[in-house]
């Protein structure tokens, strides 16, 4: 039985002291996340003080070393073949090999005090004579300055040191492997606090939230009279035997009540007079009226926040190779192609979002058949697989085989966790509720592209595909360990959905604005500007992958971050629509700030500007958008499922993402990436008057059918 809403005095009361429950829930993470992130601080601080005395000494041994070596071939060609150094030849080619094997060194010199600078690679004559390193030096040393690390080797002719091989490292390397250092740690802090925020809350509401919830369910139920429930919630720990306390106690009524029963009969059949039998009777017939010991059910009460950890598990396994996919996509691209290299990059990201929109509607059907659970295995199961292929792949056309594979086993996920989602939320609180599952997605999208580069950087472009298959199959099985659908009535007849049902959708202005209008630009520039040209512009610029991911990092820590404020304020107007026109709105002017005219930004700020634009959009407008789905689907009630609807949503929502990179791909072909990026903006911004439009001649319909306006 599920009570979740049930009679109205229940859930009313039930709120009350689930509010309470929230309470210590929201204490409790919030302590956590200070401690947690207050010792990640302390320690990232400290290791990374040590980490920057260590460096320059280290850089300056090895600098010294690869001035010994060059120095000591130098100077055989000079004593032992008795060559002058003017004389040498090849000097220069040496010391670029040698400059290729040994990245920290940025310039090799060889320095004769009589005729000054011979032979630099690296480093111009002025360049050497700036750094002052002019003048002998009888043994070898290392000096470090303020612009550049130098070592020296002296090379003795007969005797007497007259020249010296110089191998610098600049202040600029010393620097940037700081900053990535940098740059990882925070990615790594910030990574693991939102992992261990969202561990956190999934075992506090399994293992606390949830039972206590139960209890307050039954308590409830018995101050109305009801004591025939029993709990259904199974605990070892301390809430456990208080659960069990209770059942114990409802089971001792029951017996009481039987009894009673029992002896009520005796008294009633042994009276000779009918009056006091009849009498008795109506005292029997008055506590079964008031009170109720038999025929109960359990209680087993759901939270939508349970499908969280698995959907973020799968989030985070796809975002893994997100800042580089595009990257990781060119080295596979055959070079005996008819089709631009641009389009064959952008081709597997658009065939993966079409096997997505393929199976979301499928998976929309089947779940009201099979239940949320199952299609999620599945779903999981097919990604994992998917992603495993892709770690092996050999070739361009493996790589999209496997990654069809995976889009079929994302879009079975996206909808079985979405309807899970919908089936245990409250209709007042429909944006809030959904933002629990968009933020699991983002909370996914902040911690997987940022990950995945720093594993990229350090292991390879395939291993974080390994890892993501095994998050698929972790993700799995916490969903079939956790997720109880056994007291669910699941349909038993139509899985699909039909044609009635579409015309239903969209001869309503409502459903064609809010998809056509609004989802499908948002979902246009999803994909065309932050899936695949935001990873390209960003590499193009030259920043690492550790760089990109943490960049593309702020997509996610934005919507996470405005996403409550935004159904909050969604659900206490209602206007649900005006929102979400903001919020394509939004995700179209972040483009435009990539246009080359606005000077005063760098090409890597206007791509975080852009991005950050982006998720306040995304923030406003996703959770409204299901919001207004679900009141369409609700006017229509007896025709139309709210999965079948949400489904129809994702299944037109994902032309968005299959046109973004196929629109994109020929834009950076003709114009480059910059105005590409532009020119997704531009046709973002040009769907918002259509939205408005519709909308507009939407007017008329009550405010909750319409969702708000």
């Amino acid at each position: 039985m599920n009570l979740l809403g049930g009679e109205p005095n229940i859930e009313g009361s039930d709120n009350t002291v689930a509010g309470r429950h929230g309470g210590v829930l929201l204490q409790v993470v919030a302590l956590s996340a200070f401690l947690l992130l207050a010792s990640q601080v302390a320690f990232a601080w400290h290791s990374l003080r040590g980490f920057e005395q260590v460096l320059k000494p280290q850089v300056a041994l090895k600098a010294e070393a690869v001035a010994r070596s060059a120095g000591n071939l130098v100077g055989f060609a000079i004593n032992g073949l008795g060559i002058e150094p003017e004389r040498l030849v090849g000097v220069d080619t040496y010391f670029r090999e040698v400059m290729a094997a040994n990245e920290e060194v940025e310039f090799l010199a060889l320095v004769d005090e009589v005729d000054g600078i011979l032979f630099a690679s690296g480093i111009s004559a002025a360049g050497i004579e700036g750094l002052g390193i002019a003048g002998g030096v009888s043994e070898p040393a290392s000096r470090a300055r303020s612009e550049a690390i130098t070592a020296f080797f002296p090379i003795a002719l007969n005797g007497a040191a007259t020249a010296k091989v110089v191998a610098g490292v600049s202040a600029d390397y010393v620097g940037s492997r700081l900053s990535n250092i940098y740059f990882d740690v925070i990615t790594v802090i910030v990574v693991s606090w939102f992992v261990t925020i969202e561990f956190i809350v999934f075992f506090m509401n399994t293992q606390i939230t949830t039972p206590l919830k139960s209890i307050s369910m039954a308590l409830v139920f018995g101050r109305n009279g009801v004591f025939s429930n029993r709990l259904a919630v199974r605990t070892r720990d301390e809430v456990g035997r208080v659960i069990s306390a209770l059942n114990s106690l409802l089971r001792s009524l029951q017996h009481r009540y039987e009894d009673f029963s029992f002896e009520v009969r005796e008294i009633r059949n042994a009276q000779l007079d009918v009056k006091v039998a009849d009498r008795v009777q109506s005292v029997r017939q008055n506590v079964d009226d008031r009170f109720r010991f038999t025929g109960g059910d359990d209680i087993r009460p759901v939270s939508s926040i349970q499908i969280r950890i698995p959907l973020f598990l799968m989030m985070f396994s796809e975002e893994l190779s997100r800042s580089f996919l595009p990257l990781f996509v060119n080295r596979l691209v055959p070079a005996d192609s008819n089709f631009t290299n641009e389009f064959l990059v952008g081709f597997p990201i658009t065939l993966f979002m079409l096997a997505a929109a393929t199976f979301t509607p499928i998976g929309g059907a089947i779940v009201d058949y099979v239940g949320s659970r199952r299609v999620f295995l599945v779903g999981a199961l097919t990604a994992g697989a998917g992603y495993a292929g892709t770690f092996l792949t050999a070739g361009y056309y493996d790589f999209i085989f496997w990654r069809l594979l995976s889009g079929i086993g994302y879009g079975l996920i996206f909808i079985a966790a979405q309807a899970w989602v919908m089936k245990n939320t409250q209709i007042r609180r429909r944006a809030k509720e959904m933002s629990v599952f968009v933020g699991a997605v983002f909370v996914g999208m902040i911690c997987g592209p940022p990950i995945g580069g720093i594993i990229a950087d350090r292991l390879g472009y395939e291993a974080t595909f390994l890892l993501s298959a095994g998050l698929s199959l972790i993700s799995g099985f916490i969903v079939n360990s956790t997720l109880d659908e056994s007291h669910v009535r699941r349909k038993s007849t139509r899985v699909w959905f039909d044609f009635r049902s579409w015309r239903i959708l969209i001869i309503d202005p409502r459903f064609t604005a809010v998809t056509f209008f609004a989802a499908v630009p948002g979902k246009f520039v999803a994909t065309g500007f932050f899936f695949f040209l935001v990873p390209l512009r960003l590499a193009e610029l030259g920043n690492s992958q550790s760089v990109i991911g943490w960049i593309m990092m702020l997509y996610g820590v934005t919507t996470i971050a405005c996403l409550p404020l935004a159904s909050w304020f969604a659900d206490r107007t209602g206007k649900y629509s005006t929102i979400v026109a903001l919020g394509v709105a939004l995700t179209g002017l972040g483009c435009l700030a990539c246009i080359p005219a606005i000077g005063f930004l760098d090409g890597t700020w206007a791509i975080a500007i852009a991005i950050l634009s982006l998720g306040v959009g995304h923030a406003l407008s996703l959770t409204s958008q299901l919001a207004i789905v679900q009141n369409v689907a609700d006017s229509h009630r007896g025709l139309l499922g709210q999965a079948s609807a949400v489904s129809a949503y994702r299944l037109v929502e994902r032309l968005g993402l299959m046109l973004g990179p196929i629109v994109a791909a020929p834009l950076a072909f003709s114009f480059g990436y910059e105005m590409a990026i532009v020119g997704v903006g531009v046709i973002t911004l040009a769907f918002v008057p259509l939205y408005l439009v519709t909308m507009h001649f939407a007017g008329g319909v009550s405010p909750v059918a319409q969702g708000g306006e």
